[in-house]
């Protein structure tokens, strides 16, 4: 089966697995990486590495965004 694996940020990788393969082996023959930096989202929704892919599917990465005031910082003003 053809799953694409969008990785935000990097890029997007169509590959083939075998039936019943799961978000985690998507990952791995993406050759991304598997951390937890990352959530993933399999066609829209949240998931986890144990769920199946099914044909067609699109699996993406959002790496966790980071940031906000720093402590002490005084607020914006323009």
């Amino acid at each position: 089966m053809r799953v694409k694996v969008l990785c935000l940020g990097r890029s997007a990788k169509e590959i083939t697995l075998s039936d019943g393969a799961t978000v985690e082996q998507a990952i791995a023959e993406a050759g991304f990486p598997k951390d937890s930096s990352y959530t993933r989202h399999l066609n829209g929704s949240p998931c986890f590495d144990t769920d199946i892919v099914v044909d067609g599917a699109v699996l993406t990465l959002v790496p966790q965004v980071k940031g906000g005031i720093k402590e002490g910082a005084s607020d914006y003003h323009s």
